[in-house]
């Protein structure tokens, strides 16, 4: 403040001295141009001393958005008004608006001249995923020798969501039942162990609990109980987070996923970790599906290790009566390694690998798809193009 201050007092001095000069030229040597250079400066001089002491608080400014939220690859449209409450002339005025999406963006001249109402409208194109950031806004007006600007900031700060786009997918049911013994099938059944139904021989794999020992007593042979068979049609979604040139299209096929699975009545968890852990219950509705996507909004390729670490060492999280969907940029022998110990226990395990249109497959991944086939996991390999058709592709064993 106080070298501001100084400066200005600088200016004042320098420029009652550029008048003391035009007028000595003017008085010295006499003449129609030294003194019609005078008069000319006058009009100058007077106008930098005026800008000197223009109030700057005088202005009022006020950001609008055309949406509070947004969709990937949306236009988002700003307006900047600024309203004066004396319409004294403006040679210059100089906005620059300051957000995250870029350094030097919104930096624009006007020449308002005597307006009280000045608007400017900036357009974005194609906004990206992600949590955006609108600073501060700064006015700059000046004179046209130079000599005097004044700059003022104006607090008017926003936040603006981009959520993940996404591909209306062809919903598909993936049905996964459990507990028939050590068959891997991409199609099992839960047994509600309340609901017993009836008896049966007992066969190799059934549980030691499901034993009737008074049917096994009476007909002197071992009985197990038949309960009510019940059908789950729950899933859980793995994102993986690691860094790759094919993220933004994981996470547009996540929430594409997520959008149609729940569209359709069904219910879902996702599982994210880098490097913030959130882990999100299988559950459905439109208020979970809008808690699902605002996270996916603000997700990063942040993961410092491979995803099969983080799987084999977190096994808890699967979720025993849900399907199992893996969605990575990267197919890995230890991937398939670590998620071959879950298919008897979640009966679906699918692994969809997901590259931008630039990208192709290589023949080491079909090789690993072929090696995860054999031990009962599904690989899918995705461009975007293909969302779409992403769960009908999916054949039951």
């Amino acid at each position: 403040m106080i070298k501001a201050k100084l400066a200005t007092w600088g200016k004042l001095i320098l420029l009652i001295l550029y008048l003391l000069l035009t007028f000595s030229y003017a008085m010295f040597q006499g003449g129609f141009v030294s003194w019609f250079l005078f008069y000319i400066f006058i009009p100058f001089a007077v106008y930098a001393l005026c800008i000197a002491f223009y109030p700057l608080k005088d202005l009022t400014v006020e950001r609008t958005f055309n949406n509070d939220s947004y969709v990937a690859g949306e236009q988002l449209e700003m307006t900047i008004t600024i309203e004066r409450k004396f319409s004294f002339p403006l040679f210059f005025l100089i906005i620059k608006n300051t957000s995250s999406l870029s350094k030097e963006n919104g930096k624009q001249i006007l020449f308002p001249g005597f307006k009280k109402h000045i608007q400017l409208v900036y357009s974005i194109q194609d906004l990206p995923r992600g949590e955006h950031y609108f600073d501060n806004i700064y006015i700059k007006i000046g004179d046209p020798l130079g000599l005097f600007e004044k700059e003022k900031s104006f607090s008017i700060k926003k936040v603006i969501l981009v959520y993940p786009s996404y591909t209306d997918i062809i919903y598909r049911q993936m049905e996964s039942r459990y507990e028939q013994g050590a068959t891997v099938s991409q199609i099992k059944i839960q047994n509600d162990t309340t609901m017993v139904t009836g008896i049966r021989n007992y066969e190799p794999g059934d549980r030691f609990t499901w034993i009737d020992w008074k049917a096994t007593a009476r007909m002197n042979e071992m009985q197990t109980k038949e309960f009510e068979e019940r059908q789950s049609n729950d899933l859980t979604i793995i994102l993986d987070r690691s860094p790759s040139s094919s993220f933004e299209e994981s996470v547009t096929f996540t929430a594409s996923l997520i959008r149609s699975i729940i569209r359709h009545g069904g219910q879902t968890g996702l599982y994210s970790i880098g490097e913030e852990r959130s882990i999100f219950p299988i559950r459905g509705g439109d208020d979970y599906r809008q808690q699902l996507f605002h996270h996916l909004a603000k997700v990063k390729p942040d993961s410092r290790v491979p995803i099969s670490s983080i799987l084999d060492g977190e096994s808890i999280f699967y979720q025993q009566a849900a399907s199992l969907l893996i969605i990575t940029s990267t197919l890995t022998k230890p991937l398939i390694e670590v998620v071959r110990k879950h298919v008897l226990r979640t009966g679906t395990v699918i692994i969809y690998v997901i590259k931008n249109s630039h990208e192709p497959f290589f023949d080491e991944e079909y090789q690993l798809s072929t090696l995860a086939s054999r031990y009962g996991v599904y690989v899918r390999f995705l461009h975007e193009k293909d969302f779409r058709s992403a769960l009908t592709g999916v054949k039951q064993r």
